[in-house]
């Protein structure tokens, strides 16, 4: 299952990622409050509403639990640059990592803090709502985020395996103990990957019954989440140990492709999109290299126009253009290419081009790293 989403908003410079899953617990939510047993204790009341303020709050508890993580990060001196709340608390995208143990230890208790005490909050509502009889469809919910937040974004995040919490406060431990980072997420990578698929396989076996079809859909739901979230975090650790220490000059193309900022858009497309099949290609006015040049460009204009218009109308000048520098780290290139959508950057040092990189250049070193035995 792919993860992904969409920008909701952005606090203290770290953009909140809104994942598609939420869609789907949503409809589980609304699913469950519309069950005969649920919608006999609070008669009368709109459960596609009290569903959708259910689903809307767990999403609100995964966000402080994953917000929690990334503050202490951001206080251990680790960049954080965007968090995705999930189920089972979310995962957040550093363009650095952790030094040590200690500050991995004191990043991933973090978070299962902050639902303990999130969760203790939500019983105090559910108190209130037991001596106020007004209160007692607020009091079903809040009794129903506090066992989310104590059960399972605190108490079930503590399974020691990735990505769960529990598996980075292992992994603090493995680091510190053997000093080696990579070793220490594999290990727990795998425990959380066979956590995952028994919780697959248990909630196909709960769903198969009928009393345990909702808990089953849960189970199933979660733990392929779970299961693709820590295939991800191994992978995107070996991706930043292979390329350690590893500079942009040593993965760019220097052999560039660029064209004059006079062609027209026709000349473009015909002697040079279609021949050299590249989207993006450096502008020249004579020998100062001034923009990039877009198949989005060119696209944004009717072709009746093409043989009319210049290259110099569609590009995008070098002062709005990402660029990299040779010296630049190819893991953080990788992390800022990744972050923007962006597959292709220029390399430019003193104002001149130096060379092209894109993301496939970054894999394919990567790749060869692997098959060589050293990454």
């Amino acid at each position: 299952m792919k993860l992904s989403g969409f920008c909701l908003f952005r606090i203290g410079g770290i953009e909140v990622v809104f994942d598609y899953s939420w869609f789907v617990i949503l409809a589980l939510a609304i699913y469950t409050m519309s069950l005969p047993e649920v919608t006999q204790q609070y008669p009368g009341q709109n459960f596609w509403a009290v569903g959708a303020i259910a689903a809307a709050l767990f999403f609100a508890s995964a966000l402080v639990h994953v917000l929690a993580h990334s503050f202490v990060a951001v206080k251990n001196g680790v960049r954080i640059t965007s968090v995705r709340p999930l189920i089972f608390g979310g995962v957040e995208r550093a363009s650095t990592d952790p030094q040590n143990g200690r500050q991995e230890f004191l990043i991933a208790v973090a978070g299962p803090a902050a639902s303990m005490a999130l969760g203790m909050f939500f019983l105090g509502v559910y108190s209130f709502s037991l001596v106020s009889p007004g209160a007692k469809p607020a009091g079903g919910i809040a009794l129903g985020l506090a066992l989310v937040n104590i059960l399972l974004l605190a108490a079930f995040n503590l399974i020691p395996g990735f990505p769960l919490d529990g598996g980075r406060i292992l992994r603090a431990f493995l680091w510190d103990r053997w000093n080696d980072m990579a070793r220490a997420t594999r290990v727990v990578s795998q425990l959380g990957n066979g956590f995952a698929v028994f919780l697959i396989i248990f909630g196909i076996l709960l769903f198969l019954t009928v009393k345990g079809l909702i808990l089953g859909l849960w189970l199933i739901f979660t733990g392929l989440i779970m299961k693709q979230s820590a295939i991800g975090n191994y992978q995107g650790i070996m991706l930043k140990r292979a390329l350690g220490g590893v500079q942009i000059r040593q993965i760019m193309t220097e052999n560039i492709v660029a064209v004059d900022w006079l062609l027209s858009i026709q000349e473009l497309v015909q002697s040079y999109i279609y021949k050299h099949q590249f989207t993006h290609f450096p502008v020249f006015n004579r020998d100062e290299f001034i923009g990039m040049v877009s198949l989005d460009g060119v696209k944004a204009v009717s072709k009746d126009l093409w043989v009319f218009k210049q290259v110099r109308d569609i590009m995008t000048p070098l002062e709005l253009v990402p660029c990299l520098q040779p010296t630049d780290d190819a893991a953080e290139a990788l992390s800022r290419m990744v972050s923007g959508d962006i597959g292709r950057m220029p390399v430019v040092e003193d104002g001149r081009l130096m060379g092209i990189v894109t993301r496939r250049d970054i894999m394919n070193f990567f790749k060869i790293k692997s098959d060589l035995g050293i990454a």
